[in-house]
């Protein structure tokens, strides 16, 4: 059984959702200090605003002026983002997304980057509001406390860094959210085709293509496949077939300099940014094993009878575990197995799991948003994070082995 420490608080949901309310109310008075201070294109305390939307902007801006030639070359890039951003040139970003990114960001040509950027933070702020409370409304019996609810999700930290980020994890978090619904209307093409969104940032699909190819969930597979081809003809249509060798072109080189791309040890949240501490001849194989011992979990619970948001939960846990490049703001895909769990745990069997689960979700909070990287070298959210899979695991084979027993007697 995963160990978790043991805070002297809270000690009741009421003060945790005391804590939730007050820390939401800060982080948001925050983000608007950031958000609407400082000069031009600049926060008041220097980082540029958006921090990562100036490489979706400056791909969307590329796309519409069809030139896919900078948007694979680095140092092509970094020249057309500091022509159009010029209080931008000292930021560098490595051209790592696919095509359909800089598809997607086309229409922001014409916009100026903070008018742009405000319309990117309120699709993603009413995205991540509406898949919530869709989330939640199903499992509103077990979690009745819609304040808390609301106030957790807001009082997230991954969410806030995704807005001053104005990075795209909302587009992850909708794959989800609608493979979700098509899964629980027993429409597998459909779900499949919804999680061939992840091709947006592939390396989240890893769990997913486990699942499917051992447990042979082929309309899934059909329907992934399917949207990852409307993808590609769109991009081809739009922006040619050149814009798919020069991504390829580029991979290798993402892949080299990979480790360049977690300069921040604090907002790397997944169990590469464990083994990376180590030799990488001990590293690799490692995180392969660690991750090999995650990706069996969830196959044993996509395999089980429990309720589809609950397997499609540890789904997500483990995506975001196996995933060798995860920054804090992607963790926001987590807000739908935190929801989905804490049903789960609530019921009654499972009084004294619930607790602890209850405990490890409250640390994940703390630990996502505090640098404990400048302690000792990575966020010690990655252990609360490999305990909730552990302790939701373990209480989904509880409850088959129960009904396995009640299947005997009744037999007998």
């Amino acid at each position: 059984m995963p160990t978790f420490p043991r805070p002297r608080w809270p000690r009741s949901a009421r003060q945790a959702k005391g804590h939730a309310i007050l820390v939401a109310v800060i982080l948001w008075i925050v983000a608007a200090v950031v958000s609407f201070t400082g000069t031009s294109d600049r926060g008041i305390a220097g980082p540029l605003k958006g921090a990562d939307f100036v490489q979706f902007y400056t791909l969307g801006h590329l796309a519409s002026a069809d030139r896919i030639a900078p948007m694979y070359d680095p140092a092509l890039f970094h020249q057309a983002q500091a022509e159009l951003l010029p209080e931008s040139a000292r930021e560098i970003y490595p051209p790592v997304y696919p095509p359909q990114a800089a598809l997607l960001f086309a229409p922001v040509t014409g916009l100026s980057y903070q008018g742009a950027l405000l319309i990117w933070s309120v699709i993603t702020i009413a995205g991540y509001a509406l898949i919530v409370w869709s989330a939640w409304r199903p499992v509103a019996d077990c979690l009745p406390d819609r304040t808390f609810v609301l106030a957790a999700a807001a009082a997230f930290p991954p969410f806030w860094s995704l807005i001053l980020h104005g990075q795209i994890t909302v587009i992850l978090l909708l794959a989800f959210w609608a493979g979700w619904l098509a899964l629980e209307r027993h429409r597998h093409w459909l779900a499949g085709f919804a999680f061939g969104l992840l091709a947006i940032k592939p390396q989240f699909g890893l769990p997913l293509a486990v699942v499917v190819l051992v447990c042979g969930e082929w309309a899934m597979l059909a329907g992934a496949l399917t949207s990852v081809a409307a993808q590609a003809a769109a991009v081809g249509l739009t922006l040619g077939s050149e814009a798919f060798t020069a991504f390829a072109a580029n991979i290798p080189t993402t892949i080299a300099y990979a480790d360049l791309l977690e300069s921040k040890p604090f907002m790397s949240h997944s169990l590469r940014a464990l083994t990376r501490l180590t030799p990488n001849w001990i590293g690799l194989p490692l995180w392969a094993t660690l991750a090999g011992i995650v990706l069996w979990y969830t196959v044993r619970a996509w395999k089980s009878d429990a309720p589809i948001r609950v397997r499609l939960g540890v789904v997500i846990l483990a995506a975001t575990l196996v995933n060798p490049h995860v920054i804090i703001y992607d963790l926001t895909v987590l807000a739908l197995p935190l929801v989905w769990f804490g049903s789960f745990m609530q019921e009654p069997a499972r009084a004294r799991e619930a607790r602890l689960y209850w405990t490890a979700v409250y640390w994940l909070f703390v630990l996502t948003f505090m640098p404990t990287a400048a302690a000792i070298g990575l966020q010690a959210s990655v252990f609360v994070m490999v305990g909730l899979l552990i302790l939701v695991s373990r209480a989904i084979q509880a409850d088959a082995q129960t009904l396995t027993l009640a299947d005997a007697r009744i037999a007998a």
